[in-house]
């Protein structure tokens, strides 16, 4: 494990680069990843109560996979406390063999506006689809039958096999 960190750590920037991920910004704080999540919620959840859950077996994802799981959530609850003010919203993360997927729901007041369009998207949601798919992964969001609205992302990063 402290091999693989260390690996990261001295060619993260290369990793990034090669997968078409942002670089953080280093000016700004501290690196976006996964292991802030609760900070993450925390800040959230000043205004708008939100809960996080774990299914599998946590473990280190590479470099740029922690930074975009991080910013996908990040997007999902600002959209979340931006369109659902004070809706409950749920984070959870699951683990399994060939990554991480994601998945945030908010409870907001009930489907789109007959009108409206439910497959419409924002400009920060294109931008999740678009991290999403430079690492290979899947996205999907949209309005819940029962209300609310969901993101949901899975994002590759295949379970190294111990030799």
């Amino acid at each position: 494990m402290a091999q693989w960190r260390r690996m990261v750590q001295a060619h993260g920037h290369r990793l990034l680069h090669g997968a078409g991920a942002e670089e953080p910004d280093r000016s700004t704080g501290p690196t976006p990843s996964l292991n802030r999540l609760d900070a993450l919620v925390e800040g959230f959840a000043a205004g708008q109560p939100v809960r996080w859950s774990l299914a599998g077996y946590p473990r280190p994802l590479p470099g740029p996979v922690d930074v975009v799981a991080y910013r996908i959530i990040e997007e999902a609850l600002t959209n979340a406390c931006r369109h659902a003010p004070g809706a409950p919203v749920a984070v959870r993360l699951r683990y399994d063999t060939t990554g991480i997927t994601i998945e945030v729901r908010d409870e907001g007041a009930g489907p789109a506006p007959s009108g409206g369009s439910a497959n419409h998207t924002g400009q920060g949601l294109l931008g999740v689809r678009r991290r999403a798919e430079r690492l290979g992964g899947t996205f999907s969001a949209g309005p819940r039958a029962g209300g609310g609205f969901t993101v949901r992302v899975a994002l590759p990063a295949p379970e190294e096999v111990a030799e």
